[in-house]
């Protein structure tokens, strides 16, 4: 390790470490004075929890950050690629070493008692079980076992460890101050959104700078990254904003209470990272790039072929170290902000929010978990959901969408108003009241699954994205030539799709699958996203916009959407003429001026049975006039 790179990785943890023990010794995270007669978890824990908690958030993002270079950043079969995932498995460790370190400080702190007594009575850490902090933590150690193991598999694709890494992130979103906000769903949504995006650009930056900095491949990488940096800033900037939207009851709370003081350091932080990026993509990849051009000008300004030789080789090394010094240069001052926010928000996850006005504490004790106002119809679509998680699955394909429009040049109308008219109608049923209503009435429920799992996925398919994505890539992309991995794709589990996708609404409403689901926020986010999922799939067959693995005749695509028709008939006629569905949780949690639950039930009903029969016969008309001809 060379001195330049000790005096960066020195000034890193150093920033993260000073700007932690100034929250904890003058912040709201601190210990609280001691009251004669009533026990303390001791200075002990007091201080070496957030340290322990600062190294737990180090090796977790440098964990997701190093498999995200190894899966998505490092070109296929390149050294650097190998060594990222060498590199994660002990990050890996690092972060189960702080998550069992974490486990008896925790109880030290929740009970509260010194860790050494704690220690000296080992049958103590079984209570920790019954401690949300602290049992959070063990599926945590789950999840990096199966890190570690996944990346010893080589048959296995590198996504599914970096998809479990980044559910390790989660367990301990759901027991913090997420849990105790009026709105718990948009708390945990946004917090989830928060981690996952801050984890990929921290720790993709930190494996950029340390696997990257010298490879041939730099200005790829560097392409690549820059990309997912702007969509990391963007979410956390908005996940951000929610967050705090959901905690403080006032604007006046940024500035007169500890917990908005600290939001206010983490988003000058922020901002700070903004200029950051804006210099990385205006002068650091642009320097690169321009590295990379010079030696085919400088040929062509030259004499004698040896002249031009020599001339290539120096400019070209020159040009190269220069870029990479400017590279690393700003990685390294980015990555000393970046540790700095991370000190800070572990003094914010130790800092109590403000408490909610007299009226609205006891709104997040409710089952739904967030407060409903009285139903009319016009609140459907006033009331707002801001479910930051949600928002970024939205805005993903609608920005990258736009991307593809304007690389492909012409580009039919009537394809891209598809689009987003179905992106829209997602944005309506689960950012609006529709999404909140859900959860407590089973016709607007109905609603919900009719335009998540038919009318939108319809309107998407016909937007034909992957036609799109092929004629919007090449092999010199950024990211290689996304129409032909598509076409490498065997997807033979598309023959067991439709059986499962048509079974899965009876079983959604006469078994105890649809009272599952609206109990938790999670449960309920799953079940959208396989209804979702499983219509896009259906219509991608359907709609015929998109080229599928297989040939697909016209007899069998028409029993397709017969059979898609008539489970909505039978879904519907059940509800009208069948017993009441989740009849105990709709009492529970029914809102005021919601109808009955045997009138909301009919209601749900006629939603099946009217709502979807207009897009399906319209795709059938559409099938019908694109058959062939005898």
């Amino acid at each position: 390790m060379s001195a330049a790179t000790r005096v960066y990785a020195g000034s890193v943890v150093a920033a993260g470490v000073v700007v932690l023990v100034a929250a904890v010794r003058f912040g709201g995270a601190g210990a609280e004075p001691a009251i004669a007669g009533l026990p303390t978890a001791g200075p002990v824990t007091e201080w070496a929890l957030p340290l322990v908690k600062l190294c737990y958030d180090l090796c977790a993002v440098a964990t997701l950050g190093t498999l995200l270079a190894a899966v998505v950043l490092a070109p296929a079969g390149s050294p650097e690629k190998a060594a990222c995932l060498r590199a994660a498995r002990w990050w890996a460790l690092g972060w189960a070493v702080t998550a069992a370190l974490s486990y008896p400080l925790t109880m030290s702190y929740v009970l509260p008692l010194p860790v050494t007594d704690l220690l000296a009575d080992p049958g103590l850490l079984q209570y920790g079980l019954t401690i949300p902090q602290a049992r959070a933590l063990l599926p945590v150690l789950g999840a990096i076992t199966m890190v570690v193991l996944a990346t010893r598999l080589p048959r296995l694709p590198g996504w599914v460890a970096l998809a479990i890494a980044a559910f390790g992130l989660l367990p301990p979103a759901y027991v913090g101050h997420a849990a105790s906000a009026a709105d718990h769903d948009v708390a945990v949504s946004a917090l989830t959104v928060h981690l996952i995006a801050v984890s990929l650009w921290v720790g993709g930056l930190g494996a950029v700078l340390i696997h990257f900095r010298r490879a041939g491949d730099l200005r790829a990488v560097l392409c690549r990254f820059s990309t997912i940096a702007l969509c990391c800033f963007a979410a956390v900037a908005v996940s951000g904003v929610v967050g705090a939207w959901v905690r403080l009851t006032a604007v006046s709370d940024l500035w007169r209470t500890e917990y908005g003081q600290f939001l206010l350091a983490k988003t000058a932080a922020l901002v700070l990272l903004g200029l950051f990026g804006w210099t990385h993509r205006s002068r650091t990849v642009a320097h690169v790039v321009d590295g990379s051009g010079t030696v085919a000008h400088v040929a062509d300004h030259s004499g004698t072929v040896a002249h031009i030789a020599d001339r290539c080789r120096t400019v070209a090394h020159v040009a190269d170290r220069s870029a990479r010094h400017v590279f690393v240069r700003l990685a390294a001052g980015e990555l000393i902000v970046m540790m700095a926010a991370m000190g800070l928000a572990v003094g914010l996850s130790r800092t109590p929010p403000p408490p909610p006005p007299a009226g609205v504490a006891d709104a997040h004790e409710r089952l739904l978990e967030y407060d409903l106002p009285p139903f009319t119809p016009g609140t459907l679509l006033t009331e707002l959901r801001p479910d930051s998680l949600i928002l970024l699955c939205l805005a993903l394909p609608a920005v990258g969408y736009l991307v593809g429009v304007r690389r492909a040049g012409d580009w039919p109308l009537g394809r891209t108003l598809a689009w987003y008219t179905g992106l829209a109608l997602l944005a309506l049923v689960l950012l609006s009241g529709i999404g909140g209503y859900a959860r407590a009435m089973l016709s607007v429920q109905a609603l919900q699954h009719v335009m998540l799992a038919v009318v939108a996925p319809l309107l998407l398919c016909l937007g034909a994205p992957l036609t799109l994505a092929a004629r919007a890539t090449t092999e010199s992309s950024q990211y290689g030539d996304l129409g032909a991995w598509l076409r490498k794709r065997r997807l033979s589990f598309l023959a067991l799709l439709p059986a499962a996708y048509m079974v899965a609404f009876p079983l959604l409403y006469r078994t105890g699958w649809l009272a599952w689901s609206l109990a938790g926020h999670a449960a309920h986010l799953l079940t959208m996203a396989l209804f979702l999922g499983g219509g896009l799939l259906v219509f991608w067959v359907l709609a015929g916009a998109d080229p599928v693995p297989r040939p697909v005749s016209r007899p069998l695509r028409a029993g397709l959407l017969g059979g898609v028709l008539l489970v909505q008939l039978v879904v519907g006629a059940s509800l009208l003429l069948g017993p009441p569905v989740a009849a105990d949780w709709f009492y529970l949690v029914g809102p005021d001026g919601a109808p009955d639950l045997f009138t909301d039930q009919q209601l749900a009903g006629a939603v099946h049975l009217l709502v979807p029969l207009l897009p399906l016969v319209l795709l059938a008309v559409r099938l019908a006039r694109h058959a062939p001809r005898p």
